[in-house]
């Protein structure tokens, strides 16, 4: 537990250090002429874009148009761990960002294998004011942030480059297949117990390794990433080992400078947003696979056996890691809400 805190103490310290080298962002941040700022690094196809939407039009209605939003997608600020930096330390108000455990181990659990296997699944373990969307609040509260939403975006699975056999049943099939996996351990330790030859790459370099054949594949991928990769890919095996939920974080000194009515405009606005992303994720997720099939990559999924013997190996390796980050209560309270 000592080197547990000393790390998430590292992780703070170095954004508090980056806030003072970019301190003077604060106040621009803080005080910009067209609104306060909501960024995220997705493009307008994705649900963090329709999200953004339903919560701008949301916050204009309740607040009368008195408390306005300056929207930046696309990543024009930054790339997403950089954002989340900035919104901690005070520098831009909101962000919508995936799970990172160098700011806190205890995130990985957002990546935990077969937590949930169907739409109804997720929202029961993830959804508004579920379990895991109280722990997130928790995880969040401590990196000076409060966590304005938990939200959906898909099950994930791995793509296959083109030139390759698809492997589908594993380990036989993956031994020597070379895939690329996020660099932290839980991933790195799925993917080795399932028999892949891993290879932990930063996002950036996955389009170059996939054309020059450096790997065969790409793992903890959702439907709206394939098509990121779309010319080099030959299949994607939706395996839907993982959800993958993503958090919409605000600065709490951003919050602290709002009224006591705009903060309830605020929070309501995202309660909504939030809901709305989870009544529509499925629909998006159903029209990102009708595009994948169109681009010409082939959907695969799993026979009953094969889904069985990957969701064992995945659950062998990853629960008892969690629950030296977490304790057994909290995982067995995941486990009875997930029905496990």
């Amino acid at each position: 537990m000592a080197r547990f805190k000393k790390k998430v103490s590292k992780a703070i310290a170095a954004v508090v250090t980056a806030g003072a080298l970019i301190g003077g962002l604060a106040t621009a941040a803080q005080a910009a002429g067209n609104g306060h700022i909501l960024a995220h690094v997705m493009p307008t196809d994705h649900i963090f874009n329709s999200v953004s939407e339903q919560f701008i039009s949301k916050l204009d209605e309740l607040s009368g148009g008195t408390v306005k939003i300056e929207y930046h997608p696309g990543g024009d600020l930054g790339d997403w761990a950089t954002i989340t930096e900035q919104v901690m330390q005070g520098a831009l108000p909101m962000t919508m960002a995936w799970s990172n455990s160098e700011l806190d181990p205890r995130l990985d659990i957002a990546n935990l294998g077969y937590v949930a296997e169907d739409w109804p699944g997720a929202i029961k373990v993830y959804g508004p004011g579920s379990k895991m969307d109280k722990l997130f609040g928790e995880i969040y509260d401590g990196l000076n942030v409060e966590l304005l939403g938990t939200l959906p975006t898909d099950f994930t699975g791995y793509v296959v480059r083109k030139g390759v056999e698809v492997p589908t049943k594993i380990p036989e099939d993956s031994k020597g297949f070379k895939i690329r996996v996020p660099n932290y351990p839980m991933a790195i330790d799925r993917y080795s117990a399932l028999g892949f030859s891993v290879v932990p790459m930063a996002f950036s370099e996955v389009h170059t390794a996939l054309q020059t054949g450096a790997i065969d594949g790409r793992a903890f991928s959702p439907p709206y990433e394939v098509l990121l990769f779309k010319d080099v890919l030959r299949a994607f095996v939706y395996t839907r080992e993982s959800f993958e939920p993503t958090f919409w974080i605000a600065s709490k000194s951003w919050l602290a400078s709002l009224s006591d009515q705009e903060r309830a405009w605020v929070r309501e606005a995202a309660d909504y947003a939030t809901g709305w992303a989870w009544n529509n994720a499925e629909e998006f997720s159903q029209g990102w696979l009708d595009k994948i099939r169109e681009a010409g990559i082939e959907v695969l999924e799993q026979d009953p056996a094969q889904a069985a013997a990957y969701k064992a190996t995945v659950e062998k390796v990853e629960w008892p890691i969690m629950e030296n980050l977490l304790g057994k209560k909290v995982m067995d309270d995941l486990r009875q809400t997930a029905g496990l």
